[in-house]
């Protein structure tokens, strides 16, 4: 039986490891942002002048 040579496969799993890391923190980091900037910000801006509007028309009609 001949011996073969086999690479060792240490420092695969580390660097396999830290790619994975680095692409979903980032992949993360970025679909938070797109739903930050993308959903919430709009929504909250949204809300904030519906309710600005009705309590223009609220004092506007007490005539305050």
């Amino acid at each position: 039986m001949a011996a073969t040579t086999i690479r060792p496969i240490t420092g695969m799993l580390r660097r396999g490891l830290m790619l994975d890391l680095g692409i979903s923190l980032g992949l993360g980091f970025v679909m938070a942002n797109a739903y930050w900037y993308g959903y919430h910000v709009p929504r909250t801006n949204a809300r904030d002048n519906f309710y600005k509007k009705l309590e223009e028309e609220r004092a506007a009609r007490i005539g305050a």
